[in-house]
Parts: structure tokens; sequence; C-alpha cells
């Protein structure tokens, strides 16, 4: 089979591997499509708990083609979706029900092989059998959508509260559906590049600001009178996390949702989370989210076709680590077939 395999920090080659050999617990899976995350690219400059050689690709479904023999909730022909986070289930965070927060985690794409590949050998506790109908390459968003499903249940909006979403990329335009599925009230989006704004306007958004040429905060309080109730950064730079603190209103809520390079730091001035009762919270991965998440995206409660911009093959990858993160491209999808 035909893989994308990072065999060192900043280097990517197309490699013929064999086809996986299943065990009793795992399935083959002939991937359909597995989107290029922001992840992806931390991933192949060496962050992010990678492990080389590897096989990158984490957001990704496909058709159930192979099974082991103690594999009985899914068949072979069924679609499915993979959550790759691994969790042990037996260090001191997996049994107080935090398996994000796990000891021994590992995840497929990061340090296991990946969906970046014609076939992918994947526990099968890990997949998730998709309702007939659900296209698959919007499957293949599943997984960010289940990330956004656990940082909006961190985020806690009230019915009604005014709601920022910093960064109008593909997670950030999934996460502002959601906090309006939540009961978010005025939701409002700070987007630097035009036609992601206009997106975000018509999946949701009642007002998009351009932080090149306009105040954020002006904005925000021109809205909101006092400041939003729940701010998500959903960039992964240090200068959107120190506004998301700015934008707060006192008693609010700030989600760290967008992944910075690890050495990175952000200034705040402990005094002012003091004297206005913040809330900062970070949100990582999708600790039993994913489930509900192929609920809302099989049940049109979210949108994501829109949110498509790019399908590549294997062969096109340098193309797609070329696009990832440039305003003309959202998500990248990489279909092996194709």
């Amino acid at each position: 089979m035909k893989a994308i395999v990072f065999p060192q920090p900043g280097e990517w080659i197309l490699e013929d591997r064999p086809i996986p050999r299943i065990g009793p617990d795992d399935l083959l899976l002939k991937v359909h499509a597995c989107g290029v995350c922001g992840t992806d690219l931390h991933i192949f400059h060496g962050e992010h708990f990678v492990r080389f050689p590897v096989i990158p690709g984490h957001e990704y479904a496909g058709e159930v083609v192979e099974l082991g023999e103690n594999v009985k909730h899914i068949a072979v022909g069924d679609h499915a979706a993979v959550d790759p986070n691994i969790t042990c289930g037996v260090c001191r965070y997996c049994r107080r029900g935090q398996i994000h927060l796990c000891e021994d985690l590992t995840a497929l794409g990061v340090n296991m092989d990946g969906g970046f590949a014609e076939f992918s050998l994947v526990p099968a506790k890990q997949a998730y059998k998709l309702p007939s109908g659900l296209p698959l390459e919007q499957a293949a968003l599943v997984e960010p959508l289940a990330c956004g499903v656990h940082g909006i249940d961190l985020a806690g909006i009230s019915i009604g509260d005014d709601v920022v979403i910093i960064g109008a990329g593909p997670i950030g335009l999934i996460v502002m559906q959601l906090a309006r599925l939540a009961g978010a009230g005025r939701l409002l989006v700070s987007e630097p590049h035009e036609p992601r704004r206009r997106l975000a306007l018509e999946l949701g958004a009642d007002a998009a600001i351009d932080p090149l040429n306009q105040d954020v905060k002006e904005e925000v309080l021109k809205a909101t009178g006092i400041g939003a109730g729940v701010v998500i950064e959903c960039v992964g730079s240090v200068r959107t996390a120190e506004q998301a603190v700015e934008l707060a209103r006192r008693g609010g809520t700030i989600l760290l949702f967008g992944v910075t390079s690890p050495g990175l730091e952000a200034a705040v001035k402990p005094y002012d989370i003091f004297l206005r009762e913040l809330t900062i919270r970070g949100s990582f991965i999708n600790p039993f989210t994913h489930a509900r998440a192929v609920s809302l995206l099989a049940g049109g409660r979210v949108k994501v076709d829109k949110l498509i911009s790019h399908r590549l093959r294997l062969d096109e990858f340098g193309q797609a680590l070329s696009l990832a993160g440039t305003p003309e491209a959202a998500k990248i999808l990489i279909e092996p077939g194709g």
C-alpha cells in the first residue's frame, strides 16, 4: 500500500508499505479521507508527543475491510470514523474518568501509524460505526468535531451568553456552530481573512470582526456593553491567547482551544484575573465525545461540507503542507484512493 511517512522532523516521503496484519481485537480500514490538521504541522516539526518514523493523520474515516475474531460491534463493509486517542484504562486519570489526561496516552497518527495511507490498522474499540447516508469525506471531520464538543462542554455557555470566537479556520467554525447549539446569544467572530468572515456569517455568526482593520475589543464592547461571557481562542498564537483575556467580561470564561508550539509563553496579569474573577481553561482532545460528534454530524446539526476546501491525493501531500494554514485553505482532505 501507499503511505505518507514522516521519517524524522521536517521530512516526509511517499512509501510503499505492506498492508498491516490485524490482531484479534483490531480491524483494517480502507481509508477514504483523512483531514490535514494544524496539529499535523506540529507533528511534522517534531512537536506534540510524536514518535518517528510514523504514518501521520488522525482525522479519518473509511470502510471496514477485515475484522479480528473478537470484534463484534462492527462488520466488514461498514463505514467507520476513528477516534485516534488510545488510553490505558488503568492509570490514576483513567480511573478518575479523565481518560484524555491518561499517563500512557497514545494516538494514531502521532506515535502510532495513522490515516495518511491506503489502509490503516485500527484497534476496533477506536472505530465508530457510521449511519448510512453520512458521506465519508464529512465523517473524516468527526474527530475535530468531537474535540470541539469537549471544548464547548468546558466553556460552560449559559443560554443567552455573549460568545466571541477568535479564529474562523475549520476548527473555529466548528466550535462556533457548537456554541450556537449550546445557547449562545450574540455570537461574534474575529478573523482577518474576508472569505472566512463571510463563511462565519453564513454559518450563523451575528458579526464578523476584521482584526487587521478594526479594534476587536472596541467592537466587542460595542456589541455587548461589558465584554463576552465566553471567549474561545481557536488560533493557537500568543497574541490571540492574550487578547482572549482582554475580551472577557467580569466573571467570564476564556477557553484556550488552539494549539500553540510548546515553548511559547503568554503574558497575563494575575491581579486582573483576580479582580475580574476570570476562569481560564484549556481543552485537550475528545474524552467520551466521539459518539456525540457522530450524532451531530449525521443529524445535520453541524455543517462541515462547506469547510472542505481541497481534496488531494497522497502524492500531492507536499501541496497539502504548503497550503495548510494559508488563507485560501480551510479543511484539506487527503483521499488515498483519489
